[in-house]
C-alpha cells in the first residue's frame, strides 16, 4: 500500500490554486477530524465516490487511533514530478499556517512583494519572510529533463552540420571522380536535371537505408526512456515519418547544391585534356 501525503490548508486553499472538489465541502474553521482526500486516496482504499462522503479512514500510530471523517474529495494534482504516480492525499485544516498561498494578476511583482513582506512583518515578525513562484518550484521538478533537452537540441545540430559538411565534401569528391563522365554526357545531350539526379540517387539510397536501421532503434531507446515516467505520452508513427523526411530533405539540399554546381558546369572544360 501507498503512503498517505498529509497536507494542513485553510478555507480559501482549493479556490487559490485552482482545484476543483469533485465531492462534498471546503474545510471550515472549526474542523478537527474532517478531511478533504484526493481521488488517488479513494482508489487506494477501495472507496467509491458516491460512498465517499459516508466514510472514514482509521490511523493508528504510537498507540493512539485517531478516526477521520471524510468531507470532500478533490480532484488529483500533480505534487511531485511526473516520473511518479499521483500518491494519496489527506489535507486537513491547519489552524496556525506558518505558509501564504496567494494567488495575483499583477505584473509588479517587485510591489508586491514589498507589501506582502510588510504585512506578513506586522502579523509574524519573527518569522523570516521566504518565497518562490509556482512556476519555478514545478521547473525544478523538470530541471533534468530541460536539461537533457537542451544537450540533446545541441548535439543534435552540431550533428546535422557535421553531417552536412561530410555529405558536401563527399559529393564534391564523387562529382570531381565523374568530372569528365557528366562532360561526356552533357556533350551527347543529357539534361541537367539527369545529370543532378546521376549525383543524387546513391546518396538518398543511403540515407533511406540508414533511416530504416535507426528507426526500430531510437524507438527502442525512446520507450526505455518513457518508461521512467508514470504519465508518458505515446511514440506515433509519424514522428519518426517526420525526421526521415526532414532528412532526406537536408540531404538533397546539401547534396543537389553540389549536383546543380557540377551539372551548369562547362563540358569543354573538363574535356579538354581529353
Amino acid at each position: 500500500m501507498r503512503p498517505v501525503f498529509y497536507n494542513g490548508i485553510t478555507e480559501n486553499y482549493f479556490s487559490t490554486v485552482g482545484t476543483n472538489l469533485l465531492k462534498g465541502r471546503n474545510l471550515r474553521a472549526n474542523d478537527s477530524t474532517q478531511v478533504i482526500v484526493n481521488k488517488a486516496t479513494l482508489d487506494e482504499f477501495g472507496i467509491d465516490l458516491e460512498n465517499a462522503l459516508s466514510s472514514k479512514l482509521i490511523q493508528t500510530y504510537e498507540g493512539q487511533t485517531t478516526e477521520y471523517e471524510i468531507v470532500g474529495v478533490s480532484e488529483n494534482y500533480h505534487f511531485a514530478s511526473l516520473k511518479e504516480a499521483i500518491d494519496p492525499m489527506l489535507l486537513y485544516f491547519d489552524n496556525a499556517p506558518n505558509w501564504l498561498v496567494l494567488k495575483t494578476n499583477t505584473k509588479d511583482f517587485k510591489s508586491l512583494l514589498t507589501d506582502v513582506e510588510s504585512r506578513w512583518k506586522n502579523v509574524n515578525p519573527y518569522a523570516p519572510f521566504e518565497y518562490t513562484f509556482v512556476n519555478d518550484g514545478v521547473q525544478k521538478l523538470f530541471e533534468e529533463e530541460q536539461k537533457l533537452g537542451e544537450i540533446s537540441l545541441t548535439f543534435t545540430i552540431l550533428a546535422i552540420f557535421i553531417s552536412c559538411l561530410g555529405l558536401f565534401g563527399l559529393v564534391s569528391y564523387v562529382a570531381e571522380q565523374k568530372k569528365k563522365e557528366i562532360g561526356i554526357r552533357k556533350v551527347l545531350g543529357a539534361s541537367i536535371n539527369s545529370v543532378v539526379q546521376l549525383l543524387t540517387k546513391d546518396f538518398l539510397k543511403l540515407v533511406l537505408i540508414a533511416f530504416i536501421i535507426a528507426t526500430p532503434i531510437a524507438y527502442y531507446f525512446m520507450q526505455q526512456w518513457l518508461e521512467g515516467y508514470t504519465y508518458s505520452i505515446e511514440i506515433r508513427w509519424w514522428v519518426f515519418a517526420l525526421a526521415g523526411g526532414f532528412a532526406l530533405i537536408i540531404t538533397f539540399l546539401t547534396v543537389g547544391f553540389q549536383s546543380l554546381k557540377s551539372a551548369i558546369a562547362n563540358p569543354v572544360k573538363s574535356l579538354r585534356t581529353e
